[in-house]
């Protein structure tokens, strides 16, 4: 199975204009592109969100004639603006929709002015698995996102709430969808996406309410902290999931500087240099590693951090080809180790064992 990964998130407007002035205030930049949907009646704005993301505004086109089907993303029923679903990019949209655990509708050929793609949609016009479910999409040449001006709004992270998590994720994991996508336990079906933004971070809920309560960031933030490890741990990676890797390393630190303690921003900092490490960015490695340290040094954090560091140090270094300053960091977490309790020490002392330095 090819590894899919997010296209875009989806914002339903009942007036395509107040829907753009929605998502303006809330990302801080203009949403400006896009055009009319003959196939569905429908128009859309889009803004470019990130590397290869971006976000959607549609609505039904009031000029235009009636679909002879219900139109997609459940517009025949939108009464208010919010962010209402999201897509999936694939390779292979076929083969992403055979393997899906959850029907996800027709592939269904579509275009807008010069862009033609394939989208899956179902019958109904409705949202797959109550909306927190993804369309699957195959783009025609380069993905929409690409064609787009860059701005200053990025998204961050997307977080799946569904009172049935474990189903969640078998559709994730059957569509084999990568990047840095949580999946929480919540009794109304929505989603979070998280943006970095001109203002500053931005949360934007399906619900409307915009906010999260300071338990669900974390739960967020530990999530996507425990989605870099399974990438970490994959015995074979491709490009597309080293990328992956890294947005959920990022993510899971932003999240953390948000609703975490100087720990958290330290492991966070750390996880993020062990992942460059793994991929040979040793200067990337050696600059969260720094900062783990400063951390470390600078503020309460607990026991065991300031021997991580050294060690994210050490590794950096090494990385980078420096192995003198590579034994030196080394030694110095050796040495904090000592004094750890056995199960910190015997972590320290494992993660010191896989450092690629001699011992002399």
């Amino acid at each position: 199975m090819p590894p899919t990964v997010i296209d875009h998130v989806v914002v339903t407007s009942p007036d395509l204009e107040a829907g753009a002035t929605w998502l303006d205030k809330r990302l801080g930049v203009p949403v400006a592109g896009g055009g009319a949907h003959a196939r569905m009646a429908t128009h859309n704005r889009v803004v470019r969100t990130g590397e290869s993301t971006y976000a959607e505004v549609i609505a039904i086109d009031p000029a235009a004639p009636a679909p002879d089907r219900p139109r997609w993303f459940d517009l025949d029923h939108a009464q208010e603006t919010h962010l209402a679903t999201w897509v999936l990019r694939s390779p292979d949209i076929a083969a992403t929709a055979s393997a899906s655990t959850e029907a996800p509708g027709a592939v269904t050929e579509m275009a807008r002015d010069a862009l033609t793609w394939r989208i899956t949609l179902p019958a109904d016009g409705g949202l797959p698995l109550d909306g927190v479910g993804p369309h699957i999409i195959e783009w025609d040449g380069d993905p929409v996102a690409l064609r787009l001006p860059a701005s200053e709004a990025r998204l961050i992270s997307l977080t799946l709430a569904h009172p049935d998590v474990d189903r969640v994720r078998r559709h994730l994991d059957s569509l084999g969808a990568v990047g840095p996508i949580a999946v929480s336990a919540d009794l109304t079906p929505h989603l979070i996406a998280a943006y970095h933004t001109p203002a500053g971070p931005r949360i934007i809920t399906g619900l409307g309410t915009d906010t999260l309560s300071i338990e669900s960031e974390r739960q967020i933030a530990m999530d996507l902290f425990h989605l870099t490890w399974t990438y970490l741990d994959m015995d074979a990676r491709t490009a597309i999931h080293d990328e992956a890797m890294v947005a959920t390393a990022e993510a899971s630190l932003w999240h953390w500087r948000r609703v975490g303690a100087a720990s958290q921003w330290a492991i966070g900092e750390w996880q993020c240099s062990r992942v460059h490490a793994v991929l040979g960015h040793g200067d990337l490695a050696l600059l969260h590693a720094q900062r783990c340290l400063d951390i470390a040094e600078s503020e309460r954090v607990e026991d065991f951090i300031p021997a991580s560091a050294h060690e994210a140090m050490a590794r950096a270094y090494a990385m980078l080809g420096d192995m003198d300053a590579a034994r030196e960091q080394r030694n110095l977490a050796y040495r904090i180790a000592v004094d750890l309790d056995n199960e910190d020490r015997d972590i320290i002392e494992h993660d010191l064992g896989t450092l690629p330095i001699a011992h002399h």
